[in-house]
């Protein structure tokens, strides 16, 4: 029991210690207004203006170049938007949020910075 215990604390911690904030500063091109986006790898969230998009998705680039440069994140709003962060190197990132659902053109998307 005592072995149990031990393993479910290290896998614990080891979850606790991968868990990470993202912030990023993204541009919107039309208003050239500065909004924040969050990325929550613990709370498995996007935040963007205020909408929460959750059931994060975290994976790096397979070599394919087809939807990742480096890291990506991609998360789904109660609604059915979609959130897609692409990271590049040096805090820089792509945001594009897609709404209404399949066969309508609802994509927006942003330049983005990291903040430290």
């Amino acid at each position: 029991m005592k072995k149990l215990i031990a393993a479910a604390m290290i896998v614990i911690s080891t979850t606790a210690a991968h868990a990470k904030v993202y912030n990023y500063a993204c541009k919107d091109s039309e208003s050239e207004r500065l909004y924040s986006a969050k990325i929550d790898t613990a709370k498995h969230t996007i935040t963007w203006r205020g909408k929460t998009f959750s059931s994060l998705r975290e994976f790096a680039d397979d070599g394919s170049g087809r939807d990742c440069a480096k890291y990506c994140f991609r998360a789904t709003s109660s609604n059915g938007d979609v959130a897609f962060v692409e990271t590049a190197t040096q805090g820089g990132a792509s945001l594009t949020i897609t709404s209404g659902g399949p066969g309508t053109d609802g994509i927006d998307e942003f330049d983005c910075d990291m903040v430290n």
